[in-house]
């Protein structure tokens, strides 16, 4: 006589026989910075709920790396989501065993952000071209003119603020300029420092305008700002 086999066994190893091991790891980075970001939470739901036992977290360590093992229904495909305050949760879907990037976007800051040279910020790009619109046209004085990042955050770190007609009586005009994007606490902001020793830092509805007046960083223009002796003797 055959012994029957019971249909919840036959149910298990149809399960068990499906699932496999999977193994993932990698590193996430700041889209903007490209720094990396610890203590993202990594998951099957984008849920942050991290003291829920059915909503286990893997955590990124301190160099933004992470190391997952598991057990999944199917080994080909395995979709996590990767989740942090402050940044877009993102959901990436892996092949088994890989070793990937994962870039997160910082969320964009609905209030209006001004940009503020006291707090420290970092130069994420630099540019240079000779196409300010200046009443010197002669381009040749721009070939040798040049910047480098730590020049540029020096010159901005050590300028002030400066009115329209400052700007427009006290410093002289120049078709070169370096320009580029600034990174303040996840804000990025625009630069543009004209070789006549000031510079514009804009958002997306404001601009402000420096004026370099520290004689020691004149060796970095073409030009230096007018005193009020030079203004009288030309008046």
């Amino acid at each position: 006589m055959k012994r029957k086999i019971p249909i919840i066994f036959i149910v298990l190893l149809t399960l068990t026989s499906c699932d496999c091991q999977y193994h993932l790891s990698g590193v996430v980075l700041d889209k903007l910075t490209k720094k990396p970001i610890q203590d993202v939470a990594i998951g099957k739901t984008d849920s942050t709920d991290l003291e829920n036992p059915f909503n286990r977290k893997t955590m990124t360590g301190e160099n933004g790396d992470y190391e997952i093992y598991g057990i999944a229904g199917r080994c080909n495909e395995i979709t996590m989501f990767f989740t942090k305050d402050g940044y877009e949760s993102k959901k990436i879907t892996f092949q088994n065993n890989s070793t990937d990037t994962i870039l997160l976007q910082p969320k964009t800051k609905q209030q209006t952000s001004i940009f503020d040279f006291n707090k420290d910020f970092e130069i994420i790009d630099l540019q240079k071209s000779n196409d300010y619109p200046s009443s010197d046209t002669d381009t040749t004085v721009c070939i040798k003119w040049t910047l480098n990042k730590s020049e540029v955050k020096k010159i901005i770190k050590e300028s002030k603020p400066i009115s329209g007609p400052e700007w427009h009586h006290l410093f002289g005009h120049y078709p070169c300029r370096i320009h580029g994007k600034i990174l303040q606490n996840s804000n990025e902001f625009e630069y543009s420092i004209n070789s006549g020793a000031w510079f514009t830092v804009s958002s997306s509805d404001t601009t402000l305008i420096f004026g370099s007046f520290n004689e020691e960083n004149n060796k970095y223009f073409l030009d230096s700002a007018w005193t009020e002796e030079e203004m009288e003797g030309n008046e």
